[in-house]
């Protein structure tokens, strides 16, 4: 399993790059494993304002300088001829992504790592959010960490927040290897329809026919869990509540390390404002792995 990091030299802490680099190993391997990329736009001011820089290095051989000495900095061991650095003369947040997420396929990557300034109201429409972005048009898996995480130093637990729907073992077995990875235990969160608990027509075969399709993914879990040796629990709920506070309670009531989520964002959803696992990353405290 590989990973890209992007990673920009400007705005990120050596205590958060740390952490970032920490939980990359965890999921996914050694430094080997891991590789950094920036693309470098026309819009940080940082560089286009650095007037004491030669204009042909501006762009190219200073922000590769300034990114090798932040990682070195932070005492982060990755190899120079996996740092890419890659000038795009560009103010488009979109097009910056897009360029991003082209180096992430031509890398073979199964895994981005991304921070979010996890802005909100007329900041995240003024500025636009490179992170929600990936979100929006990302096919790799994504791991998301915004200024409000406290990263552990061991994943001891991850939640996985799972609706149960067509592709839910797919990622449910993706989970699982990544707590075999990470030495974790595993706990599902799936909010169930109000009927699976309770209902005013209780002879209706389609509530039974629903309620036995829970149960019986609850043991397939169960059971690929015991195969796989991963400690495992699983929580129904069918209180009333939006999806995010659901999942945020459950992940402190579990003192769960990483949260799991599939994304499920179209153009549309991103046009009305986006979906829960953008509302999710901008208020967990906790890093977030989309799946994709």
């Amino acid at each position: 399993m590989k990973a890209l990091w992007a990673l920009e030299p400007f705005h990120q802490k050596p205590l958060g790059i740390k952490s970032m680099y920490n939980l990359l190993k965890q999921l996914v391997g050694p430094a080997s494993n891991i590789e950094v990329g920036f693309i470098v736009t026309r819009s940080e001011p940082e560089l286009y304002l650095a007037y004491d820089i030669p204009a042909k290095a501006r762009f190219t051989s200073y922000p590769r300088k300034l990114l090798k000495d932040t990682l070195k900095k932070a005492q982060i061991p990755i190899e120079d001829k996996k740092v890419h650095l890659i000038d795009f003369d560009t103010l488009s947040n979109t097009a910056a992504v897009d360029r991003f997420l082209a180096l992430a396929n031509s890398r073979d990557v199964d895994l981005i790592a991304l921070y979010t300034h996890a802005y909100r109201g007329y900041k995240r429409f003024a500025l636009g959010s490179f992170a929600e972005t990936a979100i929006h048009r990302s096919k790799i898996n994504l791991l998301l960490i915004n200024p409000l995480v406290k990263n552990s130093l061991k994943i001891r637990n991850i939640l996985f927040s799972c609706d149960f729907l067509q592709g839910s073992k797919r990622h449910i077995l993706r989970a699982i290897e990544i707590c075999k990875k990470a030495k974790s235990s595993l706990t599902v969160l799936h909010v169930a329809e109000v009927m699976y608990r309770w209902s005013l027509d209780e002879s209706n075969p389609k509530i039974h026919d629903y309620r036995k399709n829970v149960r019986r993914m609850c043991e397939w879990i169960e059971n690929e869990c015991k195969k796989s040796k991963i400690i495992c629990e699983i929580t129904v709920t069918t209180e009333i509540k939006p999806m995010t506070d659901l999942v945020l309670n459950t992940a402190n009531s579990k003192k769960a390390d990483l949260i799991i989520v599939a994304a499920k964002v179209g153009r549309i959803g991103a046009l009305m404002g986006g979906s829960t696992t953008r509302k999710l990353i901008r208020s967990s405290t906790r890093p977030v792995l989309v799946f994709k």
